[in-house]
């Protein structure tokens, strides 16, 4: 362990760990509960609290959505972020939080919520000016300990966990995890193309995204945080994988990454 490039804060193995998940569709709705398991693998591997997550997610689900996603036929209609932590509770007999409205307004002060401050933030979203409006907001202050970030296209997909600067960890620090944003920053680009085109069946969802790279994505970020507190730190903060090539690539934590 004293060989890893990256080790933990010793303060989050102290006291519960509090997630902001952004994002409760094909991405988001699975690592919720891939966050309620590793929840009990901390707590069994002898972490004093394990997890809060607070989950933000303003839309319904439609029809489109089931299938590919964890939803069913009898969630249509209903809020994604809603129902997905309710099962959770009811199943893990947990005291997690929805909201329906985008996390922006949790930043902005604009609602009175359970915490309002969390230590990992992570992003679930669809489109480039949600990242850019994230990057903003980490980048000017923000007090979030990490940010991991989870995209996909049609049959690729990148996960990667970052450190946002703060008074303690400054933007040049060489220490510091780089983002998602500076690892990819023609994601803050403006006028790039987004990938939250609606669609109206499961077969038009099919054609923009495969049937499984969600399923990919979110287990290669679940395995990221589970080695981060089983492990108390990091070989490698990311993962970049292709289903049509059934190729995968850890981004390792080297010189280059932590050097601006």
């Amino acid at each position: 362990m004293d060989t890893l490039p990256h080790r933990i804060d010793s303060e989050l193995l102290t006291r519960r760990v509090t997630i902001h998940l952004a994002g409760v569709g094909g991405n988001g709705a699975q690592m919720a509960g891939c966050l309620a398991r590793l929840d009990i693998a901390m707590r069994a591997l002898g972490h004093p609290a394990g997890l809060y997550v607070h989950a933000f997610d303003p839309d319904t689900v439609s029809e489109a959505n089931v299938g590919r996603q964890l939803y069913s036929r009898s969630d249509i209609g209903t809020h994604k972020a809603v129902v997905t932590i309710s099962r959770l509770n009811h199943f893990y007999g947990l005291d997690w939080d929805a909201s329906i409205h985008p996390i922006e307004q949790a930043w902005r002060g604009e609602r009175q919520f359970r915490q309002r401050e969390a230590d990992i933030l992570i992003s679930c979203v669809d489109t480039r000016a949600a990242r850019r409006r994230t990057h903003e907001y980490l980048f000017s202050g923000a007090r979030y300990a990490y940010w991991l970030d989870l995209g996909n296209r049609q049959h690729d997909g990148q996960v990667v966990l970052g450190q946002p600067p703060s008074t303690r960890l400054p933007l040049d620090a060489p220490q510091r995890l780089r983002c998602v944003t500076e690892r990819y920053p023609e994601l803050l680009e403006q006028g790039g193309p987004e990938d939250d085109t609606p669609s109206c069946s499961v077969r038009m969802s099919l054609a923009s995204q495969g049937l499984f790279i969600n399923d990919v994505v979110v287990r290669f970020a679940a395995q990221v945080l589970y080695e981060l507190f089983s492990n108390g730190g990091l070989a490698g903060n990311g993962i970049v994988c292709n289903l049509a090539e059934k190729k995968t690539v850890p981004m390792a934590i080297n010189k280059l990454d932590r050097t601006r």
